[in-house]
């Protein structure tokens, strides 16, 4: 058999053999990014990077919340102890977010796309910057800076732990000096644990969408976990197909992080206003506020969670928490009947106050007396609890301590 004239006319046919035949077929499916993403070649002074950009109206909502805030940055501000901020045009906030070839940080990690965002008058628009390989990094580097002109802050979400010190490194690596050196910055991760961990079991941005505004992520886009092998792998192989979800992750990470961070701006202008039905969240937010020095708020968040709330173990802690700070404030007769709801649901925190304020303000030793036994009562289930058991401890040597006292009193009333 004449192999040849059969290659020949298998060829003539469209069909290749063996290695010929994958080597084809691999190189027609090295797509550039330029055929699967929407973008354009961005020039620079350090040679040339790929972009895409994206625009986004004032009316844009991302589910349930609105992109652009309503109310100033002076809550937000206070909170980032950054109070020239609350003088600073909301155009000069820049949001940033990082996909990089690794997840664990350090000298060796790159950032092979960064997606910026920022406020343009009624509109948000973002670029993302992208890295066909890393001789384009300088490039890439001059460009983010050139988008982020005139900026006042960055926001991030995990940014303080990841983002911004991988991108300093890279800087410095290039030889030049990191925009966001010095740079306030609101990392918006501590903000949410601070106001949904309590309620949520997870506080990615992605759950944050979900349980908050009430948004679902798009299908096509790829998971955090994957992405490093996904650039990985285009690298290697030189087809971008795979990299479409990785935009559109980046891109959702940021217009989230912009709505979230215009959420928070309303929010905290006047905390006390907050429409939500969820006797944690608001609980949480007064103890935010709390902290920041605005008491008449919290204890007006607190009240409202009270209300939302009913006495079950999980609804306690708003009578708890104005207490506190009813306590702090001197107004113990208003504290003590809130700690007289959260005793009725074994609150030992309520039973113990109960007892100092009985002992100590009333001068009624057996009223002290009498919380301190409900509370032995109540931790006889949990004594193989360390926190319990020291709990048990305790209530143990203050009911001996006011058997004495009641005593005394007693022989001095039997005496008179």
């Amino acid at each position: 058999m004449d192999f040849g004239s059969l290659s020949d006319k298998l060829k003539r046919m469209g069909l290749s053999l063996g290695i010929q035949a994958d080597a084809i077929r691999t190189r027609s499916l090295r797509r550039p990014i330029e055929e699967v993403v929407a973008g354009r070649e961005l020039q620079t002074n350090y040679g040339s990077l790929f972009s895409a950009m994206h625009e986004y109206s004032g009316d844009y909502q991302l589910g349930s919340q609105p992109l652009l805030p309503n109310n100033p940055t002076h809550g937000i501000a206070r909170w980032a102890r950054a109070p020239h901020l609350a003088e600073t045009s909301i155009e000069n906030f820049i949001f940033l977010d990082t996909e990089t070839t690794g997840l664990s940080g350090g000298t060796g990690t790159m950032a092979f796309m960064v997606g910026v965002g920022r406020y343009r008058g009624n509109s948000f628009v973002m670029e993302q910057f992208f890295l066909r390989g890393p001789a384009e990094e300088a490039a890439l580097l001059a460009a983010l800076e050139a988008f982020c002109v005139d900026m006042a802050a960055v926001v991030t979400y995990n940014g303080k732990s990841f983002d911004i010190p991988i991108l300093n490194t890279r800087y410095v690596l290039q030889g030049f000096t990191s925009p966001f050196e010095e740079l306030p910055h609101l990392d918006l991760l501590h903000l949410t644990r601070r106001i949904w961990k309590a309620r949520l079991e997870q506080c990615t941005l992605g759950n944050i969408e979900n349980k908050i505004f009430g948004l679902a992520r798009d299908s096509d886009e790829v998971p955090g976990y994957l992405i490093p092998e996904y650039y990985s792998q285009y690298l290697r192989e030189g087809d971008a197909e795979p990299l479409k979800g990785i935009f559109v992750h980046n891109e959702q990470d940021v217009v989230s992080l912009a709505g979230l961070f215009a959420l928070f701006t309303d929010v905290l202008s006047d905390p006390a206003a907050w429409e939500n039905s969820s006797s944690q969240d608001l609980t949480s937010l007064g103890r935010l506020v709390e902290q920041l020095g605005d008491a008449d708020a919290a204890l007006s968040l607190y009240e409202k969670g009270r209300q939302l709330g009913n006495l079950s173990k999980p609804y306690v802690e708003p009578h708890l928490a104005q207490a506190r700070l009813l306590k702090r404030q001197n107004r113990l007769s208003e504290a003590a009947e809130l700690w007289s709801q959260a005793a009725e649901r074994g609150a030992l925190e309520a039973l113990e106050e109960l007892a100092k304020y009985y002992e100590h303000h009333c001068g009624e030793p057996g009223k002290a007396l009498v919380c301190t036994e409900q509370a032995l009562t109540h931790l006889q289930n949990h004594v193989n609890e360390e926190l319990e058991t020291k709990s048990l401890a305790a209530f143990s040597h203050r009911r001996e301590r006011l058997i004495h006292k009641v005593n005394k009193q007693n022989q001095r009333s039997d005496n008179k």
